[in-house]
């Protein structure tokens, strides 16, 4: 493929320089100047090359070319055009300037892309919300963190089970205050679960001032919405 894709033509000169052609001349001459172009600018002056060149037969040629030699140049075995070599030239300038143009540019963004690239390139990844509640969470329910999470529900609230409230019994208390250790926790499978060991958990506590004589053990149950006394 050619790398000039257009040819440039002056109209009005073009039609005043043929006057004196046939038709079919003219059609041999535009074929000549097209392939003149895109061999860059020359041709071998040969009869039979010119003759496939214009699509005709070589007698044929031969009879129509004395007139159409006339508008080239013969030197060295090679026919030329001056006005085709001219606009040609002009093209070529425009083409090479065109590249230099965009070489520059491409250069310049390269290294823009770079001093952008540099500063930047030590930069932590930054992580969305998501990720960290993520992570958080995965922490959270690691096997360390096991016998801490699980006194918590799944909403982050406490929670009770008949197995963990023996933890917080006074004894319990006292021997976890004195050890230092903070008390397990076993997670309820449902929230009616974790409700129901927070009753039994009050229901406990209320039997064991009841033992003791306390007057106003019971009522702590009677506080909690839609329970009623044993």
């Amino acid at each position: 493929m050619s790398e000039r894709p257009f040819m440039q033509l002056y109209v009005s000169d073009f039609v005043g320089d043929t006057l004196q052609l046939s038709t079919e001349q003219i059609g041999a001459y535009m074929l000549i100047l097209m392939a003149m172009w895109n061999a860059g600018g020359r041709l071998p002056d040969d009869d039979a090359k010119l003759a496939r060149v214009a699509r005709m037969s070589l007698k044929r040629w031969r009879a129509l070319s004395g007139d159409l030699l006339t508008f080239f140049e013969r030197e060295a075995g090679e026919i030329g055009h001056k006005r085709l070599t001219r606009e040609l030239h002009k093209a070529l300038v425009k083409s090479e300037a065109r590249a230099a143009a965009g070489a520059r540019g491409g250069a310049a963004t390269a290294l823009k892309t770079k001093a952008y690239a540099e500063p930047n390139a030590g930069a932590l990844p930054r992580h969305s919300p998501d990720s960290r509640n993520q992570s958080e969470r995965a922490s959270a329910f690691s096997p360390e963190n096991a016998p801490h999470s699980s006194a918590r529900g799944e909403q982050g609230e406490a929670v009770f089970s008949p197995e963990g409230a023996r933890h917080f019994s006074p004894a319990n208390k006292t021997a976890a205050a004195s050890s230092g250790k903070r008390p397990g926790w076993v997670r309820p499978k449902t929230h009616t679960d974790a409700a129901n060991a927070i009753i039994e958990e009050i229901r406990r506590h209320d039997r064991s001032r009841t033992a003791a004589g306390d007057e106003g053990a019971g009522g702590d149950v009677l506080m909690l919405p839609a329970i009623g006394p044993d």
